[in-house]
């Protein structure tokens, strides 16, 4: 079904060794950013990836989606230079600070506590049937089973995790200019809840992004995580949604929610280059102590092929059967 290999959830890979070497040169400079390093490690990593090129996969053929209007008339070396910088000011948010202090810290207790083991999708046996958390057909921008096609494979929480987004024939994901939240296909559109349960956490109040499609994230918001709503559906299995636009949550901790119940709308809050959706199932309902697990969706049509049961990956078109 797929070709993931389990592997080591910690390796000294071309990406990690140059974080290293920068948090290195940083320590050098002065003794007293040395209390910076665990932080900057956990940003500059993913900064790191950005620009390494992944592995080839059976899905390299999926043609690239095009950058979005802003982006194009930026070029992408400006784009990313945007990403890179909006990641560095972070550092002078203290609210985000404290979030990606807790995301290092709790990855590493997370894996205590998994002992290591991060559920695979050969391993991991989930207990509850998934549906799509949206209607209509939607584009897999990140997410998979495999590194190669992973959305975070070095954050665990985020290892299984998917950005879904909305996209025409030509792959474009937006009318326009692309210059406002309102041109990209998706945003507004209602998110769902993709089993019943129960509301355990609740994130509204977060901006969307004011600027859009030309690589910088909100680093002034107070959540990078922008709005979400976390479900627990069974014992150690709860999902995750976010980036939805602020005052469009309709749950609330502690409510019962059923199967296709709207919990949101799509939105551009947190650390959003473009409107779209983050979801991932995670084995706690913490999100800085949670592990990713990889997850299968019933009745879906991937690419025009419908299936009963089916992990999602990058460059796949995705519908409800």
């Amino acid at each position: 079904m797929n070709d993931h290999k389990p592997r080591s959830s910690f390796r000294f890979d071309p990406a990690w060794l140059t974080a290293l070497g920068l948090i290195g040169f940083v320590g050098y400079l002065h003794e007293s950013l040395a209390p910076l390093r665990l932080f900057l490690f956990f940003l500059i990593v993913p900064a790191v990836r950005l620009f390494w090129p992944k592995p080839k996969t059976a899905d390299a053929s999926q043609p690239e989606t095009p950058l979005p209007g802003p982006a194009q008339r930026l070029g992408l070396s400006r784009f990313m230079l945007n990403l890179f910088a909006s990641q560095l000011l972070t550092l002078f948010n203290p609210l985000q600070v404290a979030q990606q202090l807790l995301q290092a810290g709790g990855q590493g207790l997370a894996l205590l506590r998994v002992r290591g083991q991060v559920p695979t999708a050969e391993t991991y046996r989930q207990q509850v049937r998934y549906t799509l958390p949206f209607e209509g057909e939607w584009y897999v921008f990140n997410g998979g089973v495999t590194e190669a096609t992973s959305h975070s494979w070095d954050i665990v929480a985020q290892r299984y995790a998917y950005d879904f987004v909305i996209t025409d024939a030509a792959r474009q994901r937006h009318s326009g200019q692309g210059d406002k939240v309102t041109d990209y296909f998706c945003y507004g559109q209602p998110i769902r809840a993709v089993a019943d349960g129960e509301v355990v956490a609740v994130r509204d109040g977060v901006r969307d992004a004011p600027q859009v499609g030309n690589g910088w994230v909100d680093w002034l918001g107070p959540d990078f995580r922008g709005n979400s709503v976390t479900i627990r559906h069974a014992e150690g299995e709860y999902s995750f949604s976010a980036h939805l636009i602020p005052g469009s949550l309709t749950v609330k901790v502690g409510e019962r929610v059923t199967r296709g119940q709207i919990i949101g709308r799509c939105g551009h809050s947190g650390h959003s280059t473009e409107p779209h959706l983050h979801f991932q199932l995670q084995d706690h309902p913490n999100f800085w102590l949670a592990v990713g697990l990889p997850v299968m969706f019933d009745d879906v049509v991937v690419n025009g092929v419908a299936a009963d049961r089916a992990y999602l990956t990058r460059g796949a078109q995705v519908k409800a059967a």
